[in-house]
């Protein structure tokens, strides 16, 4: 160990100091989306309730419905919550030491793979800084990234050791194989997509295979098989006890892509190239993607998409003459994957899913470098590589200073959709914060024009008229905001509250059966509320 430490530590400290540089700033970032529910307002995380942390989705804890399930990362937030409540630098910090030990676990990796020691670096330098990084590492809600790629690589890494130990030490062997097996669950109910770590074992086995670390895979396969039989478990309980929707994916919504899985196969080919640009060019980042689906091949992004397919389909082919990249694109496809449409997602492709897949692009970076190091011509890469990073950790340093502002980060969502009604109705809850009300009536209606199917902005338009005393006008935002979604529990309260304030006792009561409905996982009806809310 101390040998280790010795060879690594000055590594190490370099990636932490490159880290908190190009992150430090996003530390007093406030919380924002999906933080609402995953933590401010979640019961089971503010009472450590691992019984239903480990048993319901992860906003059942907050009244809201969903299907996503990742136990693990709520155990973290709830772990935290005790600590230090709902301030938001415990949990940026705890995502970036994340982000910082699964670059030095890439590091390490790849010198297991044989990999010299200064591409290793700048493979995993590359995963570090990278801008595209920025939403999983800086948006609390997207902790289960770092978390479970952390079970990831240490799992990967334990099975490669296994791999590659002496056939006369099995109990060693043994031990690495069980670990990664453990690490695999962890990851796993950490966060949906690690499925992936089966196929990205298969493909470490083929490269072990073709650049002769081991002689046969033989030895290899009854741990293969118990890997498989722990991904289909989790198939099996993730389509049974952990699906908490009638729908099977991870979105209800209906349309052209979520019901047809050409059409989803197809998008998927057609944004390969985004995920492209987003690597090569990280300029123009958003949170909210555009939701547009291609539904034939005949448009100029499928074509690319197709010759990028191609690509890997002839890397597979000529494996054994290029050994390295048929690992980097493997385990870059292979982490993306889980987005490819195969099941009904609630976006067509966003920047954190990324995370995985960059694995695989350190990967063909690193085997970029070693190519120009075994020439000893790698000197001739300082100054191009120099320039590189430093324009990565300046773009990513950029990012940063918008998720730690909301308003700047809100308004930067502007200037790629006008048809967000969730950036218009948080951007108006930003100026409510701020005591700004017109300006929060005024995006608050822009998210009701835009499309008037959702609760939220009428209801914190609701929050304004009342706390402006301006009673009757509150509650008729508040039963809008009802008509919507008769179980919407905030609205409710709010309700009961106003009646209760102005001695209305008869409606507090009723509305007070409403919540009760609502917390019994009964559902209300929008006739009974407007016979409460009209009645005289």
């Amino acid at each position: 160990m101390k040998r280790f430490l010795s060879k690594n530590i000055n590594i190490l400290f370099v990636y932490v100091i490159a880290g908190f540089a190009c992150y430090a700033v996003m530390l007093k970032g406030p919380m924002l989306f999906d933080d609402e529910q995953f933590i401010q307002k979640n019961k089971y995380v503010h009472d450590l309730n691992i019984s239903k942390i480990y048993s319901t989705s992860v906003t059942e804890g907050a009244m809201l419905n969903s299907n996503f399930y990742r136990p693990n990362q709520q155990l973290v937030f709830s772990l935290i919550y005790q600590l230090w409540g709902d301030k938001p630098v415990p949990y940026h910090l705890i995502s970036l030491l994340l982000h910082i030990i699964n670059t030095f676990l890439l590091f390490l990796i790849l010198r297991l793979l044989g990999v010299s020691q200064l591409p290793a670096f700048f493979g995993a330098a590359l995963f570090l800084i990278h801008p595209v990084q920025t939403e999983a590492v800086s948006y609390i809600s997207g902790a289960a990234d770092p978390l479970s790629a952390c079970f990831l690589l240490t799992g990967l890494y334990c099975f490669i050791k296994g791999a590659l130990t002496n056939q006369k030490q099995l109990n060693s062997q043994y031990k690495w194989m069980i670990l990664a097996g453990g690490l695999f669950l962890l990851a796993l109910f950490t966060k949906e997509n690690m499925v992936v770590f089966l196929p990205i074992l298969v493909i470490l086995m083929i490269w072990l295979l073709i650049t002769k670390k081991i002689k046969s895979a033989r030895p290899l396969l009854k741990y293969m098989l118990a890997f498989t039989l722990i991904a289909g478990l989790y198939i099996v309980l993730k389509f049974t006890i952990f699906n908490f929707s009638s729908f099977k994916g991870l979105t209800g919504e209906e349309n052209i892509y979520t019901q047809k899985l050409s059409v989803r196969l197809i998008t998927f080919l057609s944004i390969l190239i985004e995920y492209v640009k987003m690597i090569f060019f990280p300029l123009d980042l958003n949170y909210e993607k555009p939701y547009t689906a291609y539904t034939d091949f005949f448009n100029e992004k499928s074509w690319l998409g197709i010759v990028l397919f191609v690509l890997m389909v002839f890397v597979i082919v000529k494996r054994k003459k290029m050994p390295n990249t048929f690992l980097g694109l493997g385990i870059f496809f292979i982490g993306l994957a889980p987005y490819s449409g195969i099941i009904p997602l609630n976006a067509m492709f966003l920047e954190h899913w990324l995370y995985i897949p960059m694995t695989g692009a350190a990967i063909l970076f690193a085997t970029l470098i070693n190519f120009f190091d075994k020439k000893k011509k790698a000197v001739y890469l300082v100054v191009p590589l120099t320039i590189v990073f430093v324009l990565l950790g300046v773009r990513t340093y950029s990012r940063n200073t918008e998720w730690a502002d909301i308003e700047k980060f809100y308004l930067n969502e502007l200037k790629y959709t006008k048809s967000s009604i969730r950036i218009y109705n948080n951007l108006g809850m930003y100026y409510a914060e701020k005591n700004k009300p017109k300006k929060a009536i005024s995006y608050y209606q822009k998210a009701i024009a835009t499309y008037d199917d959702f609760p939220q902005p009428h209801h914190n338009i609701g929050n304004i008229y009342s706390k402006q005393g301006a009673v009757n006008e509150a509650i008729n935002e508040f039963y809008l905001a009802l008509m919507i979604d008769p179980n919407f529990i905030y609205s409710l309260n709010s309700l009961y509250e106003i009646f209760k304030k102005t001695g209305r006792d008869d409606k507090a009561q009723n509305i007070l059966l409403l919540i009760e409905n609502v917390n019994q996982g009964k559902q209300n009806d929008t006739h009974t509320i407007h016979n409460i809310i009209t009645s005289p």
